[in-house]
């Protein structure tokens, strides 16, 4: 039976899966059918009147417009919300919602690629929740996929991801991204910096103000503004820039004749590339690159949603002084964790290292011990966890483990959030 290697992009207006083929070694559309034009599934959902049904995307509008159900879109914002829908009297959270509409997602690769085993899956959004990656969590836990089967990432991440799978050529130098849907016009910039080792593969990004409805494009006099809208837009991002290749994607770039200025500039001495489900072809990337011993990907990759700086601290080990690393720079901040043990040796404080990647200076964050029980030099044991609330907040635990039956431990713990 054929592994599945998944990447899910779930946004408010449209979601899409792609899958990883192992034959062809690309990232490939998956849509409801054989025609990839249906790659992109509306992210609503539409329970049918006096019956426990319910249906996602086109069925889920055609339900709702025959006035057989109640729909409710924008699931992904009402989650991170912790909002709630009322159907037929019930009222459902939107975790259960959102819980659904992945279930049913899920179902549809099961169904074309005739298996179902998860082997990797990487999700990914907009920007990364907390509350929306736990839900997403708490699905794949009930459906029987092993947790390090399920990967969390944003859309600089699957950008990134997806570019660095092409031909070095592509991104040799620099390259962009332009998604326009109707949550807004975004803007991504890829640059390698040269000099380093690793090398660095940084990805950053900015939401323009210039982002307009996509219903403007249904008139002429509508596409003559967006193409001026976005031509400007290109102009002042791309001036004096060595950009490489320059790729399109989002609903609003489904059909991109109506932008022929925009094209226009774009293509001059650029490779522009244009086409639906980027962001999902970059998250199924990863998924494959989750499966390897070894990445194929041996770079520092720095966007939102990866650590910017190196969490470390000092310690004695096998009668040396070494350095411990307990979170990397580029790392996934959803998914770094650490947990380490200690002795205390003639101090009852413990410090961490920041050192940030580049020529960021590097700070230290330090948690006092005063409130474990004082016990003679190097009979305290204690247990460090570290995790991350966001890229640039950690949480820290410490732990009194006491001394086997010599000193039995406190219980106490200290926790201490730090902004990196």
């Amino acid at each position: 039976m054929q592994e599945l290697l998944l990447g899910i992009d779930i946004c408010d207006d449209y979601s899409q899966i792609s899958y990883f083929n192992p034959q062809t070694l690309e990232a490939e559309n998956l849509g409801l059918t054989e025609d990839e034009s249906s790659c992109m599934v509306p992210t609503v959902i539409c329970k049918e009147k006096g019956t426990d049904s319910w249906f996602i995307g086109e069925e889920a509008y055609r339900c709702a417009l025959y006035g057989k159900g109640t729909m409710v879109d924008k699931l992904v914002k009402l989650a991170g919300k912790k909002g709630t829908a009322t159907i037929e009297g019930i009222k459902y959270s939107a975790d259960d919602l959102l819980r659904i509409f992945i279930r049913q997602i899920l179902a549809i690769p099961v169904g074309r690629l005739g298996s179902d085993k998860f082997a990797s899956v990487v999700f990914a959004f907009q920007n990364k929740s907390a509350d929306v990656m736990d839900t997403v969590i708490k699905v794949t836990d009930e459906m029987g996929i092993p947790r390090e089967c399920v990967h969390m990432a944003n859309h600089a991440e699957t950008y990134l991801f997806y570019v660095i799978s092409q031909k070095k050529e592509l991104w040799i130098n620099q390259s962009c991204l332009f998604d326009l849907s109707e949550t807004g016009l975004h803007y991504y910039e890829l640059n390698v910096i040269r000099g380093r080792k690793p090398q660095v593969v940084e990805v950053s990004h900015e939401e323009l103000e210039e982002g307009f409805s996509l219903e403007i494009l249904e008139t002429n006099a509508g596409k003559k503004l967006g193409d001026t809208i976005l031509s400007s837009c290109a102009e002042r991002l791309l001036q004096r820039k060595v950009m490489t290749s320059v790729f399109l994607t989002g609903k609003g770039f489904e059909d991109s004749q109506w932008a022929a200025g925009f094209l226009r500039f774009v293509c001059n001495k650029r490779r522009a590339f244009s086409g639906p489900g980027l962001f999902a072809r970059g998250a199924a990337y990863m998924a494959y690159d989750h499966m390897q011993e070894e990445t194929s990907y041996p770079y520092v990759c720095l966007c939102e949603g990866r650590l910017q700086s190196t969490i470390s601290m000092q310690v004695w080990h096998e009668g040396r002084e070494r350095q411990l690393v307990l979170a990397s720079a580029g790392s996934d901040w959803y998914e770094a964790k650490a947990a380490a043990s200690f002795i205390l040796d003639n101090t009852n404080v413990l410090e961490f290292l920041v050192t940030p990647m580049g020529n960021g200076r590097q700070s230290k964050l330090v948690i006092q011990l005063d409130e474990f029980p004082a016990r003679p030099n190097k009979t305290t044991k204690v247990e460090v966890i570290a995790a991350f609330l966001s890229e640039s907040k950690i949480s820290i635990r410490v732990i009194d483990r006491g001394f086997g039956e010599f000193f039995p431990a406190a219980g106490q713990m200290i926790r201490q959030d730090f902004q990196i």
